[in-house]
């Protein structure tokens, strides 16, 4: 039998039983865009909570805890001796450096314009360690810092308030952080959070902004590698306790976190979802598969009549054979591919919306393999699901066919 044939002849089936058609259709696409949007959902995940640091360092954060006793003395605060501790006491094999931070929540002025910026005073430490880059100007130079200078780096938020978003207005003029006049000296970009950032020496930060001069809001410890975060975590809890005089580490005035552990339950959310979908994946073509089957089986019933003249007339089992796994094949070809299609069309809609609707959430990303593997399953589907519709065309005895 010729291909041109067969094909005409699935057609045809696939006309006369176009609403057969897609239910089965329906099975497949489900299954073509969940693969599409897990695996992309999977590697986007991964960017999203990345915290802001490069993945060569992985961050620990040191934070001040809340009273652990009702009605007892306040935690102590982190110090500068607490840094120096860290410091001079951890494994450089474990932790690659220290990073004291000072911060909080500053107005910023310029003229009749106002914002709330997330003021950060750290090192001169802080950019290179973190994803956070230098767009335009320059960072703090180390005499800088030794002198306390009033100058700021503001993100791109700060940026679009107070100076519409002119990044050349911006750098060398003077705004008010709280009520001093400070140098913009450069632009940052965006960074894990809002991009309402300000970053100026820590120096500076005491002396003008949030006092405490021997007092820091937090810690950032660069553990070595991703492998040494734990070891590194019981080193940082260690040496503090020493610093803090803690015999019990129930009462621990400070809380030690790390990013692999902040993260640990969106893991096991994401390999939740991935599970789930597998099995609803699974449903879903397994659904097909019988649609499809039943869809061939009702076919053969209405064309008895056609197969037992084409037997009549000389065409062998095996042509029969292959002409009903064809047009199986066929028809799960064509729901793959409008599977395929919704598939893509959902990736890229999501693409274009999510960011509108929901900043923060994770773009689900395009996999070239998942709709490769999407369409292939379908062709896998026709194939198994064709098998026993066309073995018993095969086998109707042509007499009885005609008789039909």
């Amino acid at each position: 039998m010729q291909l041109k044939e067969a094909l005409y002849i699935a057609l045809h089936c696939i006309h006369k039983g176009r609403l057969r058609c897609f239910l089965t259709v329906s099975g497949i696409v489900a299954s073509v865009t969940l693969v599409i949007i897990l695996a992309g959902l999977s590697r986007s995940l991964n960017t999203t909570y990345n915290l802001g640091f490069n993945v060569i360092n992985e961050p620990i954060a040191v934070t001040r805890a809340a009273a652990s006793t009702p009605g007892g003395n306040g935690p102590r605060s982190l110090r500068d001796s607490d840094v120096e501790a860290l410091s001079n006491e951890c494994d450089p094999a474990l932790v690659a450096g220290v990073i004291p931070i000072v911060g909080g929540a500053v107005p910023m002025r310029n003229g009749p314009d106002v914002y709330r910026a997330n003021v950060i005073g750290a090192t001169t430490d802080y950019l290179p360690m973190s994803s956070i880059n230098v767009v335009a100007g320059s960072t703090f130079s180390a005499e800088q810092y030794r002198n306390g200078a009033r100058v700021v780096l503001v993100g791109p938020a700060i940026v679009s308030t107070l100076f519409n978003g002119d990044m050349g207005a911006a750098l060398n003029s003077s705004v008010l952080v709280g009520r001093v006049s400070f140098k913009v000296i450069g632009i940052i970009g965006r960074d894990a959070q809002r991009g309402d950032t300000a970053l100026m020496p820590m120096t500076t930060a005491r002396s003008y902004l949030f006092g405490g001069m021997h007092t820091v809001s937090s810690i950032v410890v660069l553990a070595a590698s991703v492998d040494t975060v734990p070891a590194a975590v019981k080193q940082v809890e260690s040496i503090l306790d020493q610093q803090h005089f803690v015999k019990d580490p129930n009462q621990r005035d400070f809380d030690v976190t790390s990013a692999d552990y902040k993260t640990t339950a969106t893991r096991k959310l994401l390999d939740l979802l991935v599970w789930f979908g597998s099995g609803v994946i699974g449903i879903a073509l397994l659904i097909g598969a019988l649609g499809l089957a039943n869809i061939m089986l009702i076919t053969v019933t209405e064309r008895t009549n056609e197969i037992g003249v084409r037997r009549a007339v000389g065409a062998r089992r095996g042509a029969i054979l292959r002409q009903f796994l064809v047009e199986s094949v066929i028809l799960a070809a064509s729901g793959g591919l409008i599977g395929v299609a919704c598939g893509v069309g959902a990736i890229l809609a999501a693409r274009s919306l999510l960011p509108k609707f929901v900043l923060s959430f994770a773009l689900p990303e395009l996999s070239v393999p998942a709709v490769i593997v999407g369409f292939g399953l379908s062709l896998v589907i026709g194939l198994v699901a064709g098998c026993y519709p066309a073995i018993r065309a095969a086998r109707l005895h042509p007499w009885d066919a005609l008789r039909y």
